[in-house]
């Protein structure tokens, strides 16, 4: 009997061994193969949209190119860009335009300083600071010069203060600090 045991005792170790070898088979071979798999497809799926995703974008490209050229030769044309190719004679014409109208407005122009320009869309931006003072008129006329200018000029900030007593007799000296914005075309490098 004790033969016997042995012997089915050998028989299920054999089959437990057997059975435990084809679990650590597939622990260590199959499972992770198929889990790679499963990956590879998700990952596929993925890059499958992106591709799509792209092929669109790409579609779109030469509408988009042609819209941009619109939208460059309307700028042109309606005056938004400054012509000339330096910051330098922007902001001179810019200073001399708004310098002229402050004049004529009997105020004065007290100091102008250029300011770093920024890049931005193709287009560079000239900034120059004025501290100009004058009366209520002057004031409006050199904004009204600024929203009408030909090519552009915005306000990108500005400050009014008016003086602590004012005088009844003659209208109020204000004093305005404002920084304007000419755009030009952005050098290609």
């Amino acid at each position: 009997m004790n033969a016997q045991w042995t012997a089915i005792a050998r028989r299920t170790a054999a089959l437990m061994i057997l059975l435990l070898l084809i679990l650590l088979f597939w622990l260590v071979l199959v499972r992770p193969l198929i889990a790679m798999a499963t990956e590879r497809e998700r990952e596929i799926v993925v890059l499958s949209d992106r591709l799509a995703n792209l092929r669109v974008a790409i579609g779109r490209l030469p509408a988009l190119q042609q819209r941009d050229a619109s939208l460059d030769a309307r700028l042109d044309a309606g005056g938004g860009v400054w012509p000339d190719a330096s910051d330098a004679a922007v902001a001179a014409q810019m200073q001399d335009r708004l310098l002229q109208v402050v004049r004529r407005g009997g105020g004065v122009v007290k100091t102008t300083s250029t300011m770093q320009g920024t890049d931005a869309g193709g287009l560079h931006a000239v900034r120059v600071r004025f501290s100009i003072e004058g009366t209520l008129d002057t004031i409006e006329q050199t904004l009204l010069t600024v929203q009408t200018s030909k090519p552009a000029m915005f306000v990108d900030s500005m400050t009014i203060v008016s003086p602590m007593t004012i005088p009844r007799d003659k209208a109020p000296r204000l004093s305005l600090d404002i920084e304007v914005i000419g755009y030009l075309k952005a050098m290609q490098g």
